[in-house]
C-alpha cells in the first residue's frame, strides 16, 4: 500500500477496530506467529495507545502483515498484572509521594543490578514459550519491562530478533535502558541528549516522536465540529480532568475555569466515570460561560482541533496528541514522577503552563482568553514539539529490519 495515502473515514475505523481487538486475544495472535510483535501493558493508557499507533500504521502500509499485539503483563500472569495495577493506581491516587520517591528513587538505578536482574525476568519463560517455536522478526516494546525481558534473552542467546523500544514519556528513566535494545524511539531532542549522556550510541537514538494514531496528522473539518457541539465562535477550553483526579478537585477545576472572564465555552471529556458526568451535568446548570459535558469518546483529535488551549494531567500521550495539534496545555495534578517530566518538558519549551492550585487553573485560563497573541505564541511552540508522523517514523524502521534480516538470510 502506498503509505503516502490517507486512509478514508471507513479504512481508518476498519484499521482501529482490528487493532484494538489485538491485546485481547492473546492465543489468536500468537497462533498467528507473527513476524512482528508489539509488547504493551495497561498502566496509564500511554503505552497501549503507542502501541496500537504503531499497529495501524503497519496495517496501513500492507493490509495483511503478520503483526501481534500483546497486553505483556495481562498475558504472562494476569493476576499479578492485578495486582500491579492496583498498587499503581492505588499510589497515584492515594499515595502520590510515595509514587514521587519509588520513581525517583529508581530513575537511575544500574542495569547490571540485581534488582533490574529481577524485573527483567518478569515473565520470561511463559513469554518465552510461547514464541520459542516460532521467534519474531521484529519486537517493539511501548513498556519498559517487556523490552527488559526480550532483551535478556537476546543476552542469554534465547532469541535473535530486532529489538525496539519506543519511550513514551519525555523523561528518561534507567527502566528504560538495556543492553540488548537495538533501537530506541524517544519523543524530544532533549531525551536523545539524555541517553547519549548515560553512554548510549547516537545511532541507536532515533527522534521519531511519541506515536498517536493517523487521525492527529488529518485536516478536520473545524465548523462542523462546533456545530455538533453547538459552540458557536466562542474559544473552546478543552477540560480532560483523569481518572485520578478526585471528585472534589475535578469540581473545584470545573468552577475555576468558568470563572475566567472572556467568553468561552468549556468542553468536559467526563469519561467512563458516571460521578464525573453527573458533576459536570450539575455544574453545567449554572455556570457563567457554556458548559458541554461528553462521556467517553474517540474524536479527541476533532475537540483538540477546535480548541484554543487543553487543561489537562501531563501525560505523554495527551502531551503528544496536544503537541500534533499545536495546542497548549494548562498543566492540573500531573502524576508525580514520568508526568511531571513531561510539565517540565512543556513548560521549558514554552508549550505548557502548570498550576499548583485549582485557582490558579483559572487565572491562567482568564490570562490566555485575555492574550490571544500569547496563545497564538504558545500554539506555534507545540506545534513546532509535535511529530505526527512519529507512528510513520516506527514503522519504517520495524519493515527497514526485517528486510534487511531476510536480504541477510539470502546473502
Amino acid at each position: 500500500m502506498d503509505q503516502s495515502r490517507r486512509s478514508s473515514a471507513a479504512e481508518m475505523d476498519a484499521l482501529i477496530e482490528a487493532v484494538d481487538a489485538m491485546p485481547d486475544h492473546h492465543q489468536a495472535t500468537l497462533a498467528g506467529h507473527p513476524q512482528i510483535l508489539i509488547l504493551a501493558a495497561r498502566y496509564g493508557d500511554g503505552h497501549l495507545r503507542a502501541a496500537k499507533a504503531v499497529a495501524m500504521e503497519l496495517l496501513h502500509r500492507h493490509p495483511d502483515p503478520s503483526l501481534g499485539l500483546l497486553d505483556y503483563y495481562r498475558f504472562v500472569n494476569p493476576r499479578l498484572d492485578n495486582a500491579i495495577r492496583w498498587a499503581y493506581l492505588s499510589s497515584v491516587r492515594f499515595a502520590p509521594g510515595l509514587w514521587r520517591w519509588f520513581y525517583t528513587s529508581t530513575q537511575r538505578i544500574d542495569p547490571t543490578s540485581n534488582a533490574q536482574k529481577f524485573l527483567n525476568h518478569v515473565g520470561l519463560n511463559r513469554f518465552y514459550q510461547a514464541i520459542r517455536e516460532h521467534p519474531p522478526e521484529v519486537i517493539v516494546s511501548t513498556y519498559p519491562t517487556a523490552a527488559g525481558v526480550v532483551s535478556s534473552l537476546k543476552s542469554k542467546g534465547r532469541l535473535r530478533v530486532a529489538n525496539f523500544v519506543v519511550m513514551t514519556d519525555y523523561s528518561v528513566h534507567s527502566q528504560w535502558i538495556h543492553p540488548g535494545i537495538d533501537r530506541y524511539f524517544v519523543g524530544s531532542e532533549d531525551m536523545k541528549l539524555a541517553l547519549q549522556d548515560r553512554g548510549l550510541k547516537e545511532e541507536s537514538i532515533i527522534v521519531s516522536g511519541i506515536p498517536v494514531d493517523q487521525r492527529f496528522r488529518l485536516p478536520v473539518d473545524e465548523q462542523k465540529v462546533r456545530q455538533e457541539l453547538g459552540v458557536g465562535d466562542r474559544p473552546v477550553v478543552l477540560f480532560m480532568g483523569g481518572a485520578y483526579m478526585p471528585q472534589n478537585e475535578f469540581h473545584a477545576v470545573l468552577e475555576a475555569i468558568d470563572r475566567a472572564p472572556a467568553d468561552h465555552a468549556t468542553v468536559v471529556i467526563a469519561g467512563r466515570a458516571g460521578q464525573r458526568r453527573a458533576i459536570a451535568e450539575a455544574y453545567q446548570l449554572r455556570a457563567k460561560n457554556q458548559v458541554v459535558v461528553l462521556e467517553y469518546v474517540n474524536n479527541v483529535h476533532e475537540l483538540m482541533a477546535i480548541s484554543s488551549m487543553l487543561v489537562s494531567k501531563a501525560g505523554g500521550l495527551t502531551t503528544t496528541e496536544s503537541l500534533c495539534r499545536g495546542l497548549p496545555v494548562v498543566i492540573y495534578r500531573p502524576i508525580p514522577g514520568q508526568e511531571d517530566a513531561n510539565a517540565d518538558f512543556l513548560q521549558r519549551h514554552r508549550a505548557g503552563i502548570r498550576a499548583h492550585r485549582e485557582e490558579e487553573v483559572g487565572e491562567i485560563v482568564g490570562d490566555l482568553l485575555a492574550s490571544p497573541w500569547r496563545l497564538k505564541a504558545m500554539a506555534r511552540e507545540a506545534a513546532l514539539l509535535g511529530h505526527p508522523e512519529a507512528a510513520q517514523t516506527v514503522a519504517s524502521y520495524v519493515l527497514a529490519a526485517i528486510s534487511e534480516r531476510r536480504a541477510n538470510l539470502h546473502a
